[in-house]
């Protein structure tokens, strides 16, 4: 009968114990796209676990994702999460890499295929919930936190200069091509790699086949500039066929991370090239490129 009070009592000091539990989550309304950026930075989320006057030996924390109408899209895989402690002082720290651990986190659907993909969500508004849980029976000890975050689409470079179908003058060109574009928007949280391509369009050639067949008379890294300035020291001469088509050329702009790899892989070609431009140049004074 003793045993049974013993046991009891000890249930009931647990249960006082586990309701002491506190938690709060901090987490930035538009952090980065990359899911694995999160752990690189400890600004992007912070879970504290409060336990005053309790030393909690094990814990574990379930997380969840949902969209916007509740739909969870991912949950710790608790079974093989990690387990922590508290602090003896009474507050513990907890960042992403610990709060959503990629390695053990179950993700569904077409958010499983893009995170394989591009390491990325698909671009819209979630909510991360948290819990602190017992390691063995995952009964909770503390309440549910949610905080609601948006991952944004990934606006690649817009070409502006030259613009398309810009005629240029054949001696201006062959001192110097400024070319200019706009910044990969949002900002990344490391600096973008700009690779410049500039392709001729030979005779009998479409530009979109001279861009995927043709080797570039210019292939050019720039980092973190949206301006280069070529030149180019070619003849540029007009083709010799009776139409004395004005020489022709497709230019765009590949953004790179900072491992060089294409910045986004869902803008279609999965390569995150900018939208090509073409431009002429004009051997002759005032002469309109051939149809």
């Amino acid at each position: 009968m003793k045993k049974i009070v013993y046991s009891i009592i000890a249930a009931f000091t647990c249960i006082a114990g586990y309701a002491q539990v506190n938690s709060n989550l901090i987490l930035m309304a538009q952090p980065p796209a990359q899911l694995s950026e999160w752990g690189n930075r400890r600004e992007v989320l912070t879970l504290i676990i409060s336990s005053p006057g309790i030393i909690i030996d094990q814990f574990k924390i379930k997380a969840e994702i949902k969209t916007v109408d509740g739909t969870v899209i991912a949950n710790t895989d608790l079974a093989k999460a990690p387990s922590f402690s508290s602090n003896p002082s009474g507050t513990t720290l907890l960042f992403a890499n610990d709060v959503i651990p990629l390695e053990f986190m179950m993700f569904t659907g077409k958010y499983k295929t893009a995170l394989q993909r591009t390491g990325k969500l698909p671009a819209d508004n979630y909510t991360l919930c948290v819990q602190p849980v017992r390691p063995v029976d995952y009964i909770a000890l503390g309440e549910v936190h949610c905080r609601s975050f948006y991952l944004a689409n990934t606006q690649l470079p817009i070409l502006m200069k030259p613009y398309n179908e810009e005629i240029l003058d054949q001696k201006t060109a062959q001192t110097a091509i400024t070319f200019r574009w706009t910044p990969v928007i949002p900002r990344q949280t490391s600096p973008v790699t700009y690779r410049l391509q500039v392709f001729e369009v030979l005779p009998l050639q479409n530009p979109v086949q001279a861009l995927r067949s043709n080797q570039p008379l210019l292939d050019k890294e720039i980092f973190a500039a949206t301006q280069y300035i070529w030149q180019p020291q070619l003849s540029f001469m007009a083709d010799s066929s009776e139409t004395k088509k004005m020489p022709t050329f497709i230019w765009t702009i590949q953004s790179l991370d900072k491992d060089k790899k294409p910045i986004t892989q869902t803008d279609g070609n999965g390569e995150a090239r900018s939208e090509p431009l073409i431009f002429y140049v004009n051997p002759w004074k005032n002469r309109k490129p051939a149809n």
